[in-house]
Parts: C-alpha cells; sequence; structure tokens
C-alpha cells in the first residue's frame, strides 16, 4: 500500500446549480472526471489521505469577505456556500492538526471575486480563499 508522505486532507464536492451550459468549461462532466480519476487512480485508499465531508459556509462565512448587492440571497448559489465551505472543512484539519495540510477540491471558484459582488464574474462570485482566510482569522 503506497502511503503519503505528509498526511493530507481531502475535500471533494463537485456542486452544479451554477453551471452555466453543458459546453461551458465549469461544467459537470469536468468535475466528475475528476471524480473519477480520484477513484480510479486509488486516490484515497492511500494511507496518510483522509477525505472530509463538506460542510456548507454560511452567509454570515460570506459577509465576512463580501458585500453582495442586493444582498447574498441574490448572487450566492447553494453551490458558493458549499464550495466556501469545503475550503473552511479543509482549513479546519489543518488547524485541528489533524492532517499537515489538506486540498478541498471544489467548484466554482472564486478567484477573480472582487469584495463588492453585483453579479458574477466568470465563474467568480464568491472568492473561496478570503473566505476561508478570514475564517481562520
Amino acid at each position: 500500500m503506497l502511503k503519503a508522505s505528509r498526511k493530507t486532507g481531502i475535500v471533494f464536492f463537485p456542486a452544479y446549480d451554477w453551471a452555466i451550459s453543458p459546453s461551458h468549461p465549469e461544467r459537470e462532466e469536468r468535475l466528475l472526471y475528476t471524480q473519477d480519476q480520484v477513484q480510479e487512480e486509488g486516490l484515497l485508499d492511500v494511507e496518510g489521505i483522509v477525505e472530509y465531508r463538506v460542510k456548507p459556509a454560511t452567509h454570515e462565512d460570506i459577509r465576512r469577505v463580501h458585500f453582495c448587492i442586493p444582498d447574498e440571497k441574490s448572487v450566492v448559489t447553494e453551490s458558493h456556500l458549499i464550495s466556501a465551505g469545503g475550503c473552511l472543512v479543509a482549513a479546519d484539519a489543518v488547524m485541528r492538526r489533524e492532517v499537515q495540510n489538506a486540498f478541498a477540491l471544489v467548484r466554482p471558484p472564486g478567484h477573480h471575486a472582487m469584495r463588492v459582488v453585483h453579479g458574477n464574474r466568470g465563474f467568480c462570485n464568491i472568492n473561496m480563499e478570503a473566505v476561508m482566510i478570514e475564517y481562520i482569522r
């Protein structure tokens, strides 16, 4: 059996309620392919790889980072809360020292999101990394 050099947490939850179209780069098939590859390659069977379940972020978590116009509920989907929540679960695992590092393989992305959100920027309404950092603080 393979053994990871560092105990690593993995959070995987592709959420789809925000997908734009079947031919869009951010579509369900891409994420399902990634999930299949993780399983086919036996990544979760490697000793030292720990899978974590997603717990959705809250609107309060989003408000720490973003000012949404007119409000969070109009620009944040359940997928955004799940994706951001996956990052928070990964951060918690590292902060509690359950793992040495963690990777949140979640969609939708968010690294292009701005502080003020009044629609999406490509696919990025919510900056998942910023939500995670403010959560840790």
